[in-house]
C-alpha cells in the first residue's frame, strides 16, 4: 500500500431523519441521578443524534463515578538492590502499577513510600492508576472505568525479591458510573442505525412500582410517534433472577395493550439482571407467556465496552441499544436476525457474543443451550462458523410460536397497518351512511369506505412490507340498529426463512 493520509467519513452527526416514522424509538432508564440536561419535570427527550445525547450530559466519560482505592502500606525498607512490584488484576488482564529497586537514599518506610508512589504516578498515562502516600501507607486509586470490580477478591498483589515488607489493604469503595451505561446503549443505538430518532426516558427508581406506566409518559410526549421501545431494568436491583423476566413480561403487556387501546401502539424490548443466574438452562420459558408486545433480550458484549462496563457494575449490561438500534433499522417486516442484513458487530463491539451473565456463547458446546433458548422465546446473541460478525437469533416475543403474534415484526406490520386504518377512516367517524331501500349499505359507500382502507394500505403492499391486503365489507349488515359499520381488513404477511433445507448428494449424471 502506498503511504498516504485517509480521512474516512462519519454518518449521522448532523442527526437528519428519515421519511416515515417507523424508525422512531424511545429508550428508559431508571434512576435517582438525572443527567444535567433533565430534571424532575422534563424527564423525557428527543435526540437525532449520540452528540446530542452527550450535550444533555449523557458522556461516557466515568465522570460520575466512584474510584475504588486500596492501600500498600511500606513496614519494612529492606536491602539495597531489594525490589518490590505492585499488580492489580483487572477483568480481563493483571496491570503492573509500578516496580520499585531500594537505593542508599531511601532509609525510612515514608522515603521508600515516596518512591513507590513517584514510580506509579510516572506511569499513570499508561494504566491509569494514581497513588498518594501518607507516612509510608501508600493509598492507590484505581483508574476510570472499573466501577465495583475491584471491591471484592484480592486484586492487589506483590512480587517481592529481598527483606522489603508490605501489609495490604484491598480496594473498597467503588461505585459504578450510571451515564457509562447509558452512554453504551445511545451509543450502540445509534451505531446500528445512525440516522435513528430516539427519545430518552429517566424515571424515579427508588420507591418505583415498576407497573411501567412511563410507557405512557414516554408516548404522550413523543405524541405517539414511538414505534418500539427500549426499558433497561438490569441496574434496578428488582429484576435480578430467572423469574422476574416473566414478572417485568406481563406489566409491560399491560401498557402495550393500554397503549394500543389509544391507536399508539409499540413494541417493548426489556433487558433485566440475568448476572446471578450462572446457568441459562435455568431460565423460564416464555412460551406460556401471553405477552406479545414484549421481547426480552439477554445478550451482551464478551469482549468490548459493553464486557468492560458489565463487570464495572456487576450487572447485565446487555445488548438492549444495539438490539433496539436494528429494530429501528428494520422495515416492520424484518426479521433483525436477517445474516445479510443485521451483523451487530463492527469488528470490535460485539465480536465476542456472550450472554447476560458474562458467560461468551460457544456453539459447539452450548447447543442444547442455545436450542433450549430459542425455545424459549429469547433474544440472544451467536455467530456462524464461516462469517464474520454476531447475529441475533431471533426476534421473538414473550408468547407461543403458534401465535400470529409470536415475532416482533409480526407485531411491527399489524401495528403499522392498525395506525394507517385508523388515519385513514377517523375523518369518517359519525359520518352518514347512505342506504338502499333494502336497508342495505349503498354501492357507492361501500365502494369509498373499500377504497379508504385499501389507499391506506397500498403503500405497505408496494414497500414489500405485507405481501397482499383485502378489505371488505358486509353490505347486509344492520347498521341503523348497531350503529356500527364493521370493515374486515386482511393482511398476507412476508415470511421468514427461519428454517433453509439443502439437499445434497451425488448422483450418476446430471
Amino acid at each position: 500500500m502506498l503511504n498516504d493520509v485517509t480521512v474516512i467519513r462519519g454518518q449521522g452527526g448532523l442527526g437528519r431523519a428519515l421519511p416515515g416514522e417507523d424508525y422512531i424509538s424511545g429508550l428508559m432508564f431508571y434512576t435517582d441521578n438525572l443527567p444535567s440536561g433533565f430534571d424532575d419535570t422534563h424527564r423525557v427527550k428527543q435526540v437525532l443524534s449520540l452528540a446530542a445525547a452527550e450535550a444533555l450530559g449523557i458522556d461516557g466519560d466515568y465522570s460520575d463515578e466512584t474510584k475504588a482505592t486500596g492501600t500498600v502500606t511500606i513496614t519494612n525498607v529492606g536491602s539495597n538492590g531489594d525490589t518490590i512490584a505492585i499488580y492489580v488484576q483487572e477483568p480481563t488482564e493483571q496491570v503492573l502499577l509500578a516496580t520499585y529497586t531500594k537505593v542508599s537514599g531511601d532509609t525510612t518506610v515514608t522515603l521508600v513510600a515516596v518512591a513507590i508512589k513517584n514510580a506509579i504516578n510516572a506511569l499513570t498515562s499508561s494504566h491509569g492508576y494514581t497513588a498518594a502516600n501518607t507516612a509510608g501507607a501508600i493509598t492507590i486509586t484505581a483508574r476510570a472505568g472499573l466501577g465495583i470490580f475491584l471491591n471484592s477478591g484480592t486484586p492487589i498483589s506483590t512480587v517481592i525479591v529481598g527483606t522489603i515488607a508490605r501489609s495490604i489493604t484491598q480496594f473498597s469503595g467503588g461505585v459504578a458510573s450510571e451515564l457509562a451505561q447509558w452512554h453504551y446503549h445511545i451509543a450502540e443505538y445509534f451505531r446500528i442505525q445512525p440516522a435513528g430518532n430516539l427519545w430518552l426516558g429517566f424515571f424515579e427508581l427508588t420507591a418505583n412500582t415498576f407497573d411501567f406506566a412511563e410507557l405512557q409518559t414516554m408516548q404522550n410526549t413523543a405524541t405517539g410517534k414511538i414505534r418500539q421501545c427500549g426499558v433497561y431494568l438490569c441496574n434496578t436491583g428488582s429484576f435480578d433472577g430467572a423469574s422476574d423476566v416473566a414478572t417485568a413480561a406481563d406489566a409491560l403487556q399491560v401498557q402495550v395493550e393500554l397503549l394500543e387501546s389509544l391507536h399508539t401502539p409499540l413494541s417493548t424490548i426489556v433487558a433485566t439482571n440475568l448476572e446471578p443466574v450462572a446457568d441459562f438452562t435455568n431460565l423460564l420459558t416464555l412460551a406460556n407467556q401471553s405477552d406479545s408486545g414484549v421481547s426480552v433480550v439477554i445478550g451482551q458484549d464478551g469482549d468490548g465496552l459493553g464486557s468492560e462496563i458489565f463487570y464495572a457494575q456487576g450487572t447485565s449490561i446487555t445488548c438492549l441499544g444495539a438490539v433496539l438500534g436494528a429494530t429501528s433499522l428494520a422495515a416492520v417486516n424484518e426479521n433483525i436476525g436477517w445474516i445479510q442484513k443485521f451483523n451487530l458487530s463492527n469488528g470490535i463491539e460485539l465480536a465476542k457474543p456472550a450472554y447476560s451473565n458474562g458467560v461468551l456463547v460457544n456453539i459447539i458446546a452450548d447447543l442444547n443451550l442455545l436450542t433450549q433458548l430459542n425455545e424459549y422465546k429469547y433474544i440472544f446473541l451467536r455467530y456462524f462458523p464461516g462469517t464474520s460478525g454476531s447475529y441475533v437469533q431471533d426476534n421473538p416475543t414473550c408468547i407461543a410460536s403458534s401465535s400470529d403474534y409470536a415475532y416482533m415484526n409480526d407485531n411491527r406490520v399489524i401495528d403499522k397497518a392498525d395506525r394507517l386504518l385508523y388515519g385513514a377512516y377517523l375523518p369518517f367517524l359519525n359520518g352518514p351512511i347512505v342506504l338502499n331501500a333494502d336497508g342495505t349499505i349503498s354501492d357507492n359507500d361501500v365502494a369509498y369506505l373499500t377504497s379508504l382502507g385499501n389507499v391506506a394500505l397500498d403503500d405497505m403492499v408496494r414497500n414489500g412490507e405485507v405481501s397482499a391486503k383485502e378489505i371488505t365489507i358486509d353490505p347486509a349488515q344492520n347498521v341503523l340498529s348497531t350503529n356500527k359499520i364493521i370493515i374486515t381488513a386482511s393482511l398476507v404477511p412476508v415470511g421468514s426463512a427461519r428454517h433453509i433445507t439443502v439437499k445434497l448428494g451425488y448422483v450418476l449424471s446430471l
